[in-house]
């Protein structure tokens, strides 16, 4: 379904979840505060030496793949459907041809209530998710019952283009 872009959007996480993933920074700086403490890894009252790799494994190697995987969603709208992609890497992905979609619409939710949160989600009765944050999305109705979410800041303005390009795909 690669093909020309007509619409695309990102949504990154909330502004309170980037700190959060880079506490684990923290994890880190413990060996390199011991070091310059004075304190050889390895010596008595030290920390091991697998102990600090690990640390630091931990604690730059984390923030880095949740970046890299999940930091951001971004929405594409192409001729020929929906396509969706997690994080700076592209690795995580899904496509919806139109021809699976029903219909479309720009709507308000809960994440919390529908999902249990934001990301890569399951709900009851047939309905999916892929939302960054907020409370809005652009909701896929497919034809086998499927109700599924994307997380969009400006829900309307792709469900314009959705739409525009459904129809064109019909004709």
């Amino acid at each position: 379904m690669e093909g020309r872009v007509l619409y695309e959007e990102e949504t990154g996480w909330s502004w309170w979840i980037h700190p959060l993933v880079l506490l684990t920074l923290v994890a880190a700086v413990i060996p390199l505060w011991e070091l310059a403490a004075g304190k050889v890894w390895g010596e008595e009252g030290a920390m091991p030496v697998w102990a600090a790799v690990l640390s630091m494994v931990i604690g730059f190697g984390l923030p880095l793949s949740i970046y890299s995987l999940m930091g951001k969603l971004k929405a594409r709208v192409t001729p020929d459907g929906v396509e969706m992609r997690w994080g700076y890497l592209n690795v995580i992905k899904k496509e919806i041809p139109f021809s699976e979609v029903e219909r479309a619409e720009a709507t308000t939710y809960c994440p919390m209530l529908d999902f249990g949160g934001w990301g890569i989600r399951v709900g009851a009765n047939k309905k999916k998710a892929w939302t960054g944050r907020g409370n809005k999305a652009l909701l896929l109705h497919l034809k086998d019952g499927t109700q599924f979410f994307l997380g969009s800041e400006k829900p309307e303005r792709i469900l314009q283009w959705v739409n525009s390009a459904m129809k064109r795909s019909e004709g």
